[in-house]
């Protein structure tokens, strides 16, 4: 399913900006499931660990009804990666 991303909403340039960094790390559970540690844009020493649908930044906490720029640019990813895999 493509990732839409609102011309309005400011979250969708920052996750894009993110994904073309390429500087998450991926990890990988006992259970094989991954998730990912993204830095954060303000504090480089700093990284959320996310999901497709979850993230630890204070954005989600606050505003759980909206994919944060962390969650967009892991599903930016995803897409890109089946992309990748589909040819």
């Amino acid at each position: 399913m493509p990732v839409l991303i609102s011309p309005t909403d400011p979250r969708g340039p920052q996750a894009i900006a993110i994904l073309r960094a390429d500087a998450f790390k991926t990890f990988v559970d006992a259970e094989g499931r991954r998730s990912w540690g993204v830095p954060s844009q303000s504090r480089p020493d700093l990284y959320y660990r996310v999901t497709d649908n979850g993230c630890t930044c204070p954005d989600l906490k606050y505003r759980p009804w909206l994919a944060c720029k962390h969650v967009l640019a892991i599903r930016l990813h995803l897409e890109s990666e089946a992309q990748e895999y589909a040819f």
